[in-house]
């Protein structure tokens, strides 16, 4: 009989022991699941932040490029006045 309570006890520590890892396991796994699933939260987020960034990059960059050519234009009108005020040809008859 004692043979018996020891082989019990070996099937016993055997199964605790698989369920104790079989649970563990599962917590972890599940643990891992959701951080990713943060994870992935709080990249799309970032992504949708860098795209509104990049268009109000786009846009302000629009707005640089639209100044810089109506600078050009305005230094452009003024050296013709220039010339004609002093009666300076640009050499192109």
């Amino acid at each position: 009989m004692a043979e018996g309570n020891g082989e019990l006890r070996r099937i016993f520590a055997a199964v605790a022991t698989a369920a104790i890892l079989g649970a563990w396991t599962f917590a972890a796994t599940r643990a891992s699941s959701q951080d990713i699933e943060v994870v992935r939260a709080e990249i799309e987020e970032v992504e949708k932040e860098a795209k509104e960034r990049h268009v109000e990059l786009a846009r302000k960059v629009d707005s640089i490029a639209q100044k810089i050519q109506l600078e050009a234009v305005a230094a452009a009108a003024f050296r013709a006045e220039v010339r004609a005020a002093l009666e300076i040809r640009d050499g192109r008859e």
